[in-house]
């Protein structure tokens, strides 16, 4: 099976992402906290992960029952393989032009 693969030819059923690839994607979110300081604050990686979903997912304004409106971004756990793949590279892009880049294992 190749990483474009998105569904199973047998039944249909969407592939999953890799726990591998999830990992990838944090330890990308962790050289991203420890790398990019924007005015000079530090950020974590959970921060990162909203502020990426935010940005290259999307997000969607709901009101809550007292009234008030908060932004959710749109979660990563649906997406296709392909898609997750797709996220990824934006992620990297992003974080290369601010000087951040995985060491790739040999």
């Amino acid at each position: 099976m190749t990483a474009s693969t998105t569904r199973c030819p047998t039944c249909g059923r969407r592939h999953k992402r890799t726990t591998a690839a999830n990992a990838y994607y944090w330890q990308l979110l962790h050289a991203i906290a420890e790398g990019v300081r924007p005015g000079g604050n530090a950020y974590g990686p959970e921060a990162w992960h909203v502020y990426a979903k935010s940005r290259w997912l999307g997000a969607d304004d709901v009101k809550l029952p007292n009234g008030k409106v908060i932004v959710v971004p749109h979660s990563t756990a649906n997406l296709s393989v392909d898609e997750f793949n797709d996220y990824v590279s934006a992620v990297e892009a992003w974080a290369a032009e601010r000087g951040v880049f995985l060491e790739m294992a040999a």
